[in-house]
């Protein structure tokens, strides 16, 4: 799943589509200058990738709310999660987010929301001090799984795929993996009792998607961060929650990853361990090097076919179920939809 620069259906992002044939694609705010203008791109990358392949593709951004927010106005405005958490009526603030956010998302092409954030405060009076700050529902494990919970039933209500993050927590860091590798050396009790219950509890709703964190549990796995870590992402989210749909990365370009290993090596070690995505969000030529790097080991046997052929079957069942999400959108909708809504709020 890749990301690239620009805000059009170019000759170079059609190579794109065509020569490494993504399972998807991710956009940022650098791909997005309105609602017309992304519904155009979209509807063209989800046209030529059906016009080559059985299956269209994963389209996906980050859309949560508050700080980290891709879609600008005219797209509705929300709140942080922590505070719709902190509001009157938290259940009611999160369903309208989720709903009208799924909406506008699906009307413009997107079928991918990395939403909700699962992760839980470990010190809800250090929130700024925290990486992943007011992006959490808070520090009470329950409550983060609750309304993660609803995030997860209205956006897939929508046809929109919602994608759980930073599996096992990011909650607890200071560091942002974004520059470095954030390693939590709290003991696997404490992790059970508090960090990974939203996550069983989205386990439990079978929700369609989890990412992986780029941080060190040495607890777990005393020498690989989450995303390239085995014993995590087979033997416990495979195994012990018997997770059974598709993992993605965070994104490999990340300084955690890559300061640490090449982009292959972290390609390799993801793809081995239990990942089904490898999100590349900046390097598009990194993407190429991994798909080669890949079908080079599975060609030594060094990962086996049975590997790859799991991963595919994930993807394929997820595409299926979201078949009808998986098509070019209605781009004749979006003018009207957003003179209509700019009407209203301005009421």
């Amino acid at each position: 799943m890749v990301g690239f620069a620009g805000t059009e259906f170019t000759s170079e992002v059609r190579e794109l589509v065509e020569d490494l044939n993504p399972g998807g694609v991710i956009l940022f705010a650098r791909n997005i200058e309105s609602p017309l203008q992304i519904a155009r791109l979209n509807h063209e990358l989800q046209r030529h990738a059906l016009s080559r392949h059985s299956q269209g593709l994963f389209v996906g951004v980050d859309q949560e709310g508050g700080r980290v927010r891709r879609l600008p106005e005219p797209f509705a405005v929300f709140p942080p999660a922590l505070r719709m958490a902190s509001s009157p009526e938290p259940e009611a603030a999160v369903r309208q987010f989720a709903l009208t956010t799924a909406r506008e998302l699906r009307l413009t092409g997107f079928n991918v929301d990395f939403v909700p954030v699962m992760d839980v405060l470990a010190m809800l009076e250090r929130v700024e001090a925290s990486v992943i700050g007011d992006r959490s529902f808070g520090s009470d494990p329950f409550k983060v799984s609750h309304l993660g919970g609803i995030v997860i039933d209205t956006m897939r209500s929508c046809g929109v795929i919602p994608c759980v993050k930073h599996f096992p927590g990011h909650g607890g860091t200071l560091v942002d993996s974004h520059l470095d590798l954030p390693v939590d050396e709290r003991p696997l009790e404490l992790l059970e009792e508090c960090d990974l219950i939203p996550f069983r509890s989205a386990v439990d709703q079978q929700v369609e998607m989890v990412m992986t964190a780029h941080v060190m549990f040495p607890a777990m796995d005393p020498n690989l961060p989450v995303t390239l870590s085995e014993p995590i992402l087979q033997g416990l989210l495979r195994g012990k929650m018997a997770y059974q749909g598709v993992v993605v990365t965070d994104d490999l370009d990340m300084g955690a990853v890559t300061g640490n290993f090449s982009s292959d090596e972290c390609a390799l070690r993801a793809f081995a361990g239990g990942v089904d995505l490898l999100l590349v969000c900046h390097s598009p030529g990194k993407a190429f090097s991994a798909r080669s790097a890949t079908y080079e080991a599975v060609q030594n046997n060094v990962i086996p076919q049975s590997r790859v052929e799991e991963s595919l079957a994930r993807i394929r069942l997820l595409k299926s179920k979201y078949a009808a999400s998986m098509v070019p959108c209605e781009q004749t909708d979006v003018a009207e939809y957003f003179k209509e809504t700019k009407r209203l709020r301005t009421v």
